[in-house]
């Protein structure tokens, strides 16, 4: 059995979302645990700094890096991303240094392939900073920044652009931006020996308006692009080409049953690490959609979980692909699910209480 280690980033304290709720905080910053073979999960250290609510890692899994949520940091109007070194064998997490992001409520966070540079959403900015990465694991200061413009049509949620992740293709010939506020996917070119990035560099991968594009995933060839929408609560399927950055629209399937009479908004999309299988989960009707994946790159439905916990903000795949592991953000737990190879089903497996849980990053070593 490896040596697993799993990140769990939280809520540390009181933040109004998008949406006007009042979130409270109650989480212990970076949470980091120890996961067996049979998936149980040991408590090795937390951080305690403020709203580590999305992570990163490095590709050698040296580092690990982490957002701070907030309105404002040391009374600046922006947000933070810091460094820590991990110890592999202690799980402690030792911090290196911290930056300003340039926008509020900094959100999804990557890295570049080779590791050279961090990438960073500001979610009510409504922007993205780049910043290099440094020989040691820590942060530069931002080599871009790129402020976002524009609305759409929900009037409470889409009254100024909200970026919410930016990630490279597959390719790293370009660099992709979901901006909630504005319903679309922008495409920008990008010099990684300058960290600068080009604007144009292929038309924007517009949703339909009222969707709010939130978070996306590539398939391992990146010939394909799915994009969970938050407040349509669907999934949208793309050919992507990597030489050009343009994207064709394949697909749209609902995440939710079609007598959901509740209010929901989307949270998380996760491609299974062989390829098979795809997940994205759902806050309020608070459920976990699961899809088999076709030769052609569209999907086919598999089942609609329920999950009888609340707010399943994040969650991710082990490595080998045996277990999914969410945080439910509001009834302060994790909850850990065995994937059937064969059919992507889902079995509960254990809860383990952790308060406030947003993202979930796990890092195997020999």
């Amino acid at each position: 059995m490896k040596n697993r280690l799993v990140f769990i980033g939280s809520y540390t304290q009181p933040i109004v979302l998008g949406t006007g709720e009042l979130i409270p905080g109650s989480g212990d910053g970076v949470t980091v645990y120890r996961m067996d073979e049979a998936g149980h999960l040991t408590r090795l250290f937390a951080t305690g700094k403020p709203n580590p609510t999305y992570l990163a890692l490095s590709a050698d899994k040296r580092f690990l890096y982490t957002v701070s949520e907030l309105k404002e940091y040391h009374e600046e109007a922006s947000a933070a991303v810091s460094a820590y070194a991990i110890n592999e064998k202690t799980g402690e997490l030792t911090f290196l240094n911290r930056r300003m992001t340039g926008g509020a409520d900094a959100c999804c966070v990557s890295l570049s392939a080779d590791d050279s540079h961090l990438l960073v959403a500001n979610f009510t900015g409504g922007s993205f900073a780049i910043l290099p990465v440094l020989p040691d694991g820590s942060l530069g200061t931002a080599s871009c920044f790129v402020q976002h413009y524009g609305k759409s049509v929900n009037p409470t949620r889409q009254a100024s652009p909200h970026v919410h992740q930016i990630t490279p293709d597959p390719s790293g010939k370009h660099v992709l931006v979901a901006d909630l506020g504005t319903d679309e996917l922008s495409v920008y070119g990008i010099d990684w020996t300058t960290g600068v990035v080009s604007p144009n560099a292929a038309p924007a991968i517009k949703t339909e308006p009222g969707d709010g594009p939130r978070q996306f995933v590539f398939d391992r060839s990146g010939k394909f692009l799915y994009l969970l929408t938050e407040l349509s609560s669907t999934v949208r399927v793309y050919a992507y080409d990597s030489e050009t950055g343009k994207a064709t629209f394949l697909q749209a399937l609902p995440m939710l049953p079609a007598d959901c009479a509740v209010e929901t908004i989307a949270a998380c999309i996760k491609l299974h690490p062989n390829g098979e299988f795809l997940y994205a989960s759902n806050r309020g009707h608070d459920s976990i959609a699961s899809y088999r994946v076709q030769k052609d790159g569209t999907l086919s439905p598999i089942a609609i979980q329920k999950t009888n916990a609340k707010t399943p903000r994040d969650f991710n795949i082990t490595p080998d692909g045996k277990f999914l592991l969410s945080g439910f953000q509001d009834s302060n737990e994790l909850i850990l699910y065995r994937i059937d190879l064969s059919s992507g089903q889902l079995t509960e497996v254990e809860r383990t209480a952790s308060n406030s849980a947003t993202a979930v990053l796990f890092a195997d070593y020999e």
